[in-house]
């Protein structure tokens, strides 16, 4: 059983993750940018460690054995070539170190495909950020990585009707892709403890509303005012995540199959 994981990002989702796993009896080794965080990682009894990516990890005597990497693409200014190389160049530290990597993906790396999208799906990614995803899956995989492609995330203080309140959107009939942070930790504990490697997992709740229909309710739900969604482009249901082999290979329940019974809960 491995007994020491490392996460390198520890933020929304990473520190939770932490957190829990500590709180499983593992040791962790936990990265961060951030003074504040770094000390309130320490006081949780994680080893915190300053991190930014490009550096060189920062342990080099007894690596963890699985390290999660979680470092999402920056959302203002995104250069695609320098995280590449960054993301790129951590995987190969990771590698060197023989450490099993965990690769937290995201679904964009499918692009616009339409339909019953399964974990064999072809990615066809058409963002910047999805290509570069993309990238770096392959290079996991080729060592000993494995890849968990993650749908639209909620939890504490996050949820996506926040950004839609109020605006006039389209493509009304495209159905919702939703994970709570929860069952993703649950998802990443179950990876671990299974030692499930050079595998590719994505994870989304069962149930896939529609938006109009969806983000209608959960404005009005959470006292928000409501999006409206224009009739242009209203065929296309768009994609929506089979992650029933997934649930299978992991064993595991989700807590929150359907997007209605998540918290929605502000930030």
């Amino acid at each position: 059983m491995h007994k020491k994981i490392g996460i390198c990002g520890c933020g929304w989702l990473g520190l939770p993750l932490a957190m829990q796993l500590k709180a499983n009896g593992y040791t962790v080794l936990g990265t961060a940018r951030n003074k504040d965080k770094l000390k309130f990682m320490a006081e949780q009894g994680i080893q915190a460690f300053e991190y930014s990516l490009g550096a060189t990890l920062p342990w080099s005597v007894a690596p963890p054995d699985v390290l999660v990497i979680n470092i999402p693409p920056g959302r203002r200014e995104f250069d695609e070539v320098r995280f590449i190389a960054a993301m790129t160049a951590l995987v190969n530290q990771a590698l060197v170190q023989k450490s099993h990597i965990l690769f937290i993906s995201s679904t964009s790396v499918y692009g616009e495909v339409s339909g019953e999208i399964f974990e064999t799906t072809q990615a066809h990614p058409v963002t910047a950020s999805a290509k570069a995803h993309a990238v770096i899956e392959q290079q996991a995989l080729q060592g000993s990585g494995t890849i968990l492609r993650l749908a639209g995330l909620t939890g504490p203080a996050r949820h996506p009707v926040q950004h839609l309140s109020g605006r006039v959107l389209e493509k009304g009939q495209q159905l919702v892709n939703l994970v709570h942070q929860q069952d993703v930790i649950t998802a990443i504990k179950a990876i671990i403890v299974q030692q499930l490697w050079r595998q590719t997992f994505h994870l989304s709740a069962t149930e896939h509303p529609s938006r109009a229909e969806f983000y209608t309710w959960a404005a009005m739900a959470a006292g928000l005012a409501v999006p409206q969604f224009s009739q242009e482009n209203n065929a296309d249901a768009g994609r929506w995540i089979n992650a029933s082999a997934t649930l299978d290979k992991l064993g595991i329940t989700l807590q929150y199959p359907s997007p209605y019974d998540m918290p929605i809960e502000i930030g």
